[in-house]
């Protein structure tokens, strides 16, 4: 069938706030709670995601299973690879018991985590309705959040409505039972916990069409990190965090798909130096990011197919000091247009070959996030050919090399496979 998601960015933007521990530059880092500007970043970055991640129906097909594994890798310069990796499984036990296990691996130059998850659901009724109960099983135990939610079915469709406590035993760890100063140096204390609500929908809309939404909102939230051995030293941040996102799609037929979606991602964190505190901590930093997105797929009655998605995405960021004893920091923000085109050729033995133009065309304003940061406002086009094997719909394995437009060169490779059982 084809058909796109928002499924993978919507868990994409609930890991920045439930696993920030897992953020490049970790949980209390001044970079914020996106963090999705690095030193070691160029103009293409974000071409070198979009030319390495699973397309709009692997995307799709991905979330229709309950057990598969699947990874993807892109070269980002002559030594590191960006990569990724998800594993799930359901297991039944009994007649109305499930139990899900869940595992993201993120090496990239926004991420860094291995996150296990484990779930418990209880069916309600017969056409998919549940309750589940699942947690993060971290090896740092301040950090394991615990979800509880409910998935209803009205009208055909799926309708999650969830609360999870973040960070659930930290105030257990680094204020009742104490951790010694040897192993952390600063210790955190919630003097307002995080709690996140969140809702998902997908629903089908007469015969043609279908729809999906997603939000999340953190409730306010404070946070004090002292040095352990030098009293009043450090900070208080409050933290604020929410998204929201919507899909509509028309289905032609089950060979076409015609889609628009729109997102948005909006996180603030305001700290404030303690009393022997150091004066760099007194800063609000506003982050928020927007896309509009069109796409389409369409499956020829030949052996040929085509995929394509259109974005405008806006990156704002705002960094204002209140004390006057460090310039302020002028906004940044930039504009980007970006895309994903496959030409794709299915034999029918398995094997499948693409041929796609993927580019980036950006225009900033402000000052640089990161002082180091290599300039963005370069725009980038490269023609990406991928070959694959594919194993009826259980399997598949990926190969893609890049050519630069700008300058003929060869411009990184990338790899990407999927199972499922």
């Amino acid at each position: 069938v084809a058909r796109g998601t928002l499924r993978g960015w919507e868990e994409q933007v609930r890991l920045a706030i439930f696993d920030r521990g897992g953020s490049f530059h970790g949980r209390t880092s001044e970079r914020g709670i996106l963090q999705r500007f690095h030193e070691n970043m160029d103009s293409e970055y974000d071409l070198d995601v979009i030319s390495s991640v699973f397309s709009l129906s692997e995307q799709y097909d991905w979330y229709q299973r309950e057990n598969g594994a699947r990874y993807w890798a892109g070269s980002i310069d002559h030594l590191r690879l960006i990569q990724q990796g998800d594993f799930k499984a359901t297991v039944g036990l009994g007649a109305s018991w499930a139990a899900d296990v869940w595992f993201v691996y993120q090496e990239t130059l926004r991420a860094r985590r291995a996150l296990p998850w484990l779930g418990f659901r209880r069916k309600l009724s017969d056409d998919g309705a549940h309750v589940f109960l699942r947690g993060t099983l971290q090896p740092v135990k301040p950090d394991a959040d615990i979800e509880l939610g409910v998935v209803l079915t009205p009208g055909g469709g799926a309708l999650t409505l969830a609360v999870a406590a973040l960070d659930l035993f930290s105030d257990i760890n680094y204020q009742a039972l104490k951790v010694d100063p040897s192993i952390a140096d600063s210790a955190l204390d919630y003097t307002s916990h995080p709690f996140t609500l969140r809702a998902a929908l997908d629903m089908p809309i007469g015969h043609r069409f279908r729809a999906e939404a997603y939000a999340l909102a953190l409730t306010p939230t404070r946070l004090v990190v002292e040095s352990q051995t030098r009293p009043a030293e450090g900070f208080a941040q409050d933290e604020r965090y929410a998204y929201a996102g919507a899909l509509v799609e028309w289905n032609h037929s089950r060979s076409t798909a015609l889609g628009i979606t729109a997102t948005w991602v909006w996180a603030d964190l305001d700290r404030q130096p303690l009393p022997n505190g150091q004066p760099e901590d007194d800063f609000d930093l506003t982050e928020e990011t927007r896309r509009i997105a069109l796409y389409t797929i369409h499956r020829f009655p030949s052996r040929f197919a085509f995929e394509a998605w259109l974005a405008r995405v806006w990156r704002i960021e705002d960094r204002l000091r209140p004390d006057g004893a460090i310039p302020p920091e002028s906004s940044y923000e930039d504009r980007t247009w970006s895309g994903r085109n496959s030409f794709i050729y299915q034999a029918p033995s398995g094997f499948r070959a693409d041929l796609g133009l993927d580019f980036t065309a950006r225009q900033t304003s402000g000052s640089t996030p990161v002082p180091t940061l290599s300039p963005l406002d370069r725009d980038n086009f490269r023609l990406r050919t991928d070959v694959s094997w594919h194993f009826g719909n259980r399997a598949f394995f990926l190969l893609g090399a890049n050519l630069d437009l700008d300058d003929g060169s060869f411009d990184g490779a990338h790899g990407r496979f999927a199972l499922h059982w």
